[in-house]
């Protein structure tokens, strides 16, 4: 059995494969024998007869061949080939169909090959198509602001890389809105600022006559310690206003004392101290340092922990710190050690003091010290109304300043973006910028298109999508400027698996897009929107048995076989095959010939694939029937086929 070379890129049925599942008609009577015995003896006037009208249709068939192939440039839609090529076809051969059918009804329709023989060739499945070539990565590029073009530094076909410049937009127009937006933002801030006054004042009046209220605490302002300026108990009186203490922050202190000047370069913020105070050591680090305090010596001020609250303002104190460069460095004298934070504590309210929690004792932020009562209770509404008018005027001056600030901050980007750059590597293959033009910043001014990864977008129909899937092969012819063709090779990059409604002269037609990317060829640069004729390659198979579709037989029980002519040996003897179908009702084996079981694989228009049954050089009978309509059908599917 011979030994098939394949490839398999998808499934697919052509129409004419199952029209070969048709019964066969009955054979005629004739044999191949006396089919060529025929032939031999047909007169010289029907032969010279028939050579004219078989020139007359080559040359028809050559002249539309040409014309087609011219006219694929112009026309993408498929549906409207077809129609035009067979009007075509009607008119320019018209002569050649009449010659054909008069030949056939002469007689010569029994010159129809009724054999073949079983060889070897090359045999594909295709679906064909137009579309047109395009970058797969394409940025349109505008720069969103209005102004003239100043400059223009690329042209219609160069090469650009990301970030090159292409277009400088003067922003003469966007710096006159900046300088005003400028403008309208010192008003709105004025606005803000009186209105945040307004506030204050209407704050501050209610503040004060809540001075004058029956009741008023005195809290504290963060968490500390406590300091009472006089002994105070309930029932005392205090006055609007009386120091009645300080809130200190007794958790840190600090501690300010000078060192030697030749340590200077040995002492930094951050490092680590020790404090000796006359109540034991406690950790400090360096604060800062002021170099030129002293002769001869300089200040150091470190932060001192006082977590135990042991340690008082006043205290004095000395110094070590811990240097990696000098060692253990000892303060040149001694200092007081103070408070960080602190705070004088008033009376809110004059009157008697009715609850008050001690001196040196630590509050909470927040947390009352001295409560105070007073009979006096004020009229605050006044106040309160000016206040919520205040506020709501401050609100809307704060809107207005921050939304002009944010058209502050757009001008001025626009104005940092006024040169336009590229954003990708490519060409450029649409400019619509001149310089001296205005432009609205609307439309996009250059088109850059990576053309090193091109792209044809196919349009598949409904029973074409089926057989088309990522990965098979396209071959396919690109039409260039000057006329002339390139061939192209590529793949099958995807199918859309959701269909597209395209609406032409023909109506609406649903089809599936399929993008093919176009193998790159060294030196050739392929442009965008330039014709493509595609092929792809639906089933292959190369250098395999093949025969005639025309000789395929289909049996009811769903076996495949070809009536094959029966092998004489030397001794005039038949030959048996291996495996024989029964013929099927209807039919009648052709006079010397066996229905042979093969199996069958990639099919055409014309030919079919054997994997195994009948072997090369074999001869197989054609189911076909030569009566005249057909034939003359035939020939012109073959002639559009072509």
């Amino acid at each position: 059995m011979s030994q098939n070379k394949k490839k398999f890129f998808g499934k697919h049925k052509n129409e004419q494969e199952l029209e070969q599942t048709q019964t066969l008609p009955p054979m005629p009577e004739n044999n191949s024998d006396k089919t060529v015995q025929t032939e031999e003896n047909t007169a010289p006037e029907e032969a010279s007869e028939k050579a004219d009208a078989d020139e007359k249709n080559e040359k028809a068939e050559q002249f539309t061949e040409s014309f087609r192939k011219r006219f694929k440039r112009f026309n993408r839609s498929k549906c409207v080939r077809v129609i035009i090529a067979a009007g075509l076809i009607i008119l320019l051969v018209g002569g050649s169909v009449f010659a054909v059918i008069r030949s056939r009804h002469t007689g010569t329709e029994n010159t129809l090959p009724t054999t073949a023989v079983v060889t070897y060739g090359d045999i594909g499945t295709y679906i064909e198509g137009s579309g047109e070539t395009a970058a797969r990565n394409t940025e349109e590029l505008g720069l969103g602001i209005e102004g003239k073009i100043s400059q223009v530094l690329v042209s219609e076909g160069d090469e650009v890389h990301a970030g090159d410049p292409l277009v400088v937009v003067d922003p003469t127009g966007i710096r006159e809105q900046l300088t005003a937006a400028q403008a309208e933002f010192t008003a709105a801030q004025s606005e803000l600022t009186n209105a945040q006054a307004a506030i204050t004042q209407a704050q501050s009046r209610i503040a004060s006559a809540q001075s004058q209220y029956t009741h008023g605490s005195a809290t504290a302002p963060f968490s500390g310690k406590f300091i009472a300026s006089s002994t105070f108990a309930a029932g005392q009186k205090v006055s609007a206003g009386q120091t009645i203490g300080r809130m200190v922050n007794d958790s840190q202190m600090q501690l300010a004392v000078q060192f030697s000047s030749e340590y200077a370069k040995d002492i930094k913020a951050g490092q680590t101290a020790t404090i000796s105070t006359s109540v034991g050591q406690v950790s400090a680090v360096v604060s800062s340092i002021d170099s030129a305090s002293g002769k001869g010596t300089f200040l150091v001020v470190l932060t001192v922990q006082n977590p135990s609250g042991a340690l008082t303002q006043g205290t004095s104190a000395t110094a070590t710190i811990n240097s990696d460069s000098a060692g253990t460095i000892f303060s040149s004298g001694s200092g007081t050690l103070d408070y960080i934070k602190e705070q004088v504590i008033t009376a809110p309210i004059g009157g008697e003091i009715t609850a008050y929690n001690g001196s040196n004792h630590t509050y909470s932020s927040g947390a009352v010290i001295m409560s105070i009562s007073n009979v006096a209770a004020p009229d605050t509404s006044n106040a309160r109304s000016s206040l919520t008018a205040a506020q709501s005027t401050a609100a809307a001056a704060q809107a207005k300043v921050s939304e002009i600030q944010t058209r502050i901050l757009k001008l001025q980007q626009e104005i940092l973006d006024a040169t336009m750059t590229a954003s990708i590597d490519g060409v450029v293959t649409s400019l619509n910028a001149e310089e001296g033009e205005e432009t609205d910043g609307t439309e996009p001014l250059v088109v850059v298109s990576d053309l090193s990864d091109t792209v044809v977008t196919a349009e598949l129909m409904t029973d074409e999508v089926q057989s088309v899937e990522p990965g098979q092969t396209v071959t396919m012819n690109m039409y260039t400027m000057d006329g002339s063709e390139l061939p192209l090779t590529g793949v099958v990059d995807s199918v859309s698996p959701e269909p597209s409604q395209n609406t032409g002269s023909q109506g609406s037609l649903t089809t599936f897009k399929a993008i093919i990317t176009v193998d790159s060829i060294e030196g050739q640069a392929i442009s965008s929107g330039m014709m493509v004729d595609y092929k792809i390659a639906v089933a292959e198979s190369d250098s395999c048995l093949i025969v005639p579709t025309s000789a395929i037989v289909h049996t009811a029980d769903g076996s495949t076989g070809v009536f094959t002519k029966t092998l004489i040996d030397k001794d005039g003897n038949e030959i048996p095959f291996d495996d024989t179908l029964p013929i099927p009702d209807g039919m009648e084996a052709p006079e010397g010939y066996q229905l042979v079981a093969v199996e069958t694989g990639v099919s055409d228009a014309n030919n079919t694939e054997i994997f195994w049954g009948v072997d090369e050089g074999a001869t197989v009978y054609l189911n076909a029937t030569p009566n005249t309509s057909n034939a003359v059908a035939d020939e012109e599917n073959t002639a559009y086929n072509s």
